[in-house]
């Protein structure tokens, strides 16, 4: 829907920002600079209208900027100096923001089978306790037999209880719940440490001597 603007979504998995750059430094220089960072292999770039674009395919775990599979850079005047600003988009912090509600989907998943499995357990229990007479009585020994060492029978009631207890939390929410809180965590420190390496990276790489002729 044009003119729809969604910012507290959008900043779910994209970085934008500005570094500052030398005032007399051109938009050619400071992109030749910023060069080696971005043309590594699978990575695709263009420049047009004094905006460099940029598009990762399958990055290397050694690409610096891996975790920004595209974006955008360009220069900005600001007061009386000039800006790169940047605008990244990250599948990496979106697929880590949506693990933990497809985890917390999963757990939830789990409680509901648990509940109806339990309540279907239940109904099978009264129906049987209509249908007896007696309580299931455990036969004893014959005294030759428990002479002989011969294990005791089980209790039929006893063997119920056990396993009505098995049965229960058959389907472990858990597993999901703990997952969920790991890729939360994993997107929460990642969300904050990710631009911050962008920027420290694209100022060294301004800040380095002028690429070789």
């Amino acid at each position: 829907m044009p003119g729809l603007s969604l910012p507290l979504i959008d900043n779910i998995w994209r970085v934008r920002g500005a570094v500052p750059i030398d005032p007399g430094m051109s938009a050619a220089e400071a992109f030749a600079r910023i060069d080696p960072l971005l043309r590594t292999p699978g990575t695709d770039m263009t420049e047009e209208g004094g905006v460099l674009t940029y598009a990762k395919h399958n990055p290397a775990a050694q690409d610096k900027l891996a975790t920004f599979t595209r974006g955008r850079m360009w220069i900005e005047q600001a007061g009386a100096g000039a800006v790169l600003r940047f605008d990244l988009f990250s599948h990496a912090l979106l697929l880590c923001f949506l693990a933990p509600l497809l985890f917390l989907g999963f757990a939830q998943l789990a409680v509901t089978i648990n509940a109806w499995e339990a309540s279907g357990t239940e109904a099978s229990e009264k129906a049987e306790k209509k249908d007896e007479k007696k309580p299931p009585v455990a036969k004893k020994l014959h005294p030759v037999d428990e002479f002989l060492g011969a294990p005791a029978p089980e209790d039929p009631s006893k063997k119920k209880k056990d396993e009505k207890k098995k049965d229960e939390g058959r389907h472990s929410p858990t597993e999901g719940y703990v997952l969920a809180g790991i890729f939360a965590a994993i997107y929460l420190v990642g969300r904050w440490l990710e631009p911050f390496l962008v920027r420290r990276r694209l100022r060294a790489a301004l800040a380095g001597p002028p690429p070789a002729a």
